[in-house]
């Protein structure tokens, strides 16, 4: 997205079919066959009678202890332990920092010191984290939008650090993990150049492929809302990029974060979206349905933040057609 806090609240639900914890390398993941899951970061969906199937929340990216300690999961003001509290049988999507991106380091030599070993246990720790503050499902999107501009960091350095820490990860998980808990670990691009393929680690290391992907195009006036549905599926490094992609991995997708940008106006160079737009809506759910892998989850970025500037308080013709897109995508095994 263009920009977006560490705090998130949005709700997921489904039952995982694996007994016994699992990461990719156990049990398959739960299915969604048939359907998508829908969920949120923000205002609850199911304050306008949505059902919530995603929880979308941030992991606190400014140190190496938020990593190694789940910074922000384990707070009442995430919104995550009352959700494990009250649908511990449902799915969080979380997005996890690889590297502390905001401590004013240098993200190479953050790389660097990853690959190297040096932050072994800090990954470890933050398996477990995920396991002791998640639910049923937990997705970690590791370093969500990693390929947003200016993309500084060198892909070979994040290809290593990516698969240095995700067996790690998922040994910290599954040691802390409950009967039936289950880790998908997302790689989920930004939507638009920079190419994010440099950066794909390898099928082994990867569950999902994800992508963000926000309804706005980048230029000095607000854009059609056909202009909108033409940017976001076949834009550079959109949504039918992400679906090829994914197919040619073997991989299921998913929508981290998506959601309507308001009006600007006359406002240079910068993110104009169509305001209540629900030529989006349906765009994501048409695309979702046709994905060739499969399209797990859905989570709208529900705050009015960001460059975003509304919810879907403030666009009520895409609120209506969200809420009948996500009912007829909802998987009957849904809770």
């Amino acid at each position: 997205m263009l920009r977006h806090p560490r705090l998130g609240a949005a709700a997921a639900a489904f039952l995982a079919i694996a007994i016994g914890a699992t990461t990719s390398g156990g049990a398959a993941p739960p299915a969604t066959a048939g359907g998508t899951l829908t969920g949120c970061g923000g205002k609850s969906l199911e304050e306008y009678g949505v059902p919530r199937d995603v929880y979308g929340t941030w992991m606190g990216r400014s140190s190496w202890e938020n990593l190694e300690k789940g910074h922000w999961m384990m707070m009442e003001e995430s919104g995550v332990p009352r959700w494990r509290r009250e649908h511990g049988d449902r799915a969080l999507d979380v997005g996890v920092p690889l590297i502390p991106t905001d401590s004013g380091a240098n993200h190479d030599d953050l790389l660097r010191e990853a690959a190297s070993g040096r932050r072994d246990a800090t990954y470890r720790s933050l398996g477990g984290s995920l396991a002791r503050y998640g639910t049923k499902t937990v997705y970690a999107r590791l370093w969500w939008e990693f390929n947003m501009p200016p993309a500084r960091q060198d892909p070979g350095l994040f290809v290593a650090a990516w698969r240095r820490a995700v067996p790690l990860i998922r040994e910290g998980f599954l040691a802390a993990a409950g009967p039936g808990q289950t880790l998908q670990v997302v790689w989920c691009a930004n939507a638009d150049a920079p190419d994010p393929e440099p950066f794909y680690p390898g099928d082994d290391q990867v569950d999902l492929v994800g992508l963000d992907v926000y309804g706005w195009v980048w230029g000095d006036s607000d854009p059609t809302p056909a202009r909108v549905v033409e940017r976001v599926l076949r834009g550079r490094f959109s949504l039918d990029w992400t679906a090829k992609f994914a197919a040619d991995h073997g991989k299921p997708t998913c929508l981290g974060e998506w959601g309507n940008v308001v009006r600007k106006g006359a406002k240079h160079d910068d993110g104009h979206g169509a305001g209540d737009c629900p030529e989006y809506i349906d765009a994501v759910y048409d695309w979702a349905a046709a994905c060739p892998t499969g399209c797990r989850y859905v989570c709208y970025f529900n705050v009015a933040d960001g460059g975003v500037g509304q919810t879907l308080d403030q666009t009520p013709r895409s609120l209506a057609r969200l809420k009948a897109r996500a009912s007829a995508a909802r998987p009957k095994h849904a809770p």
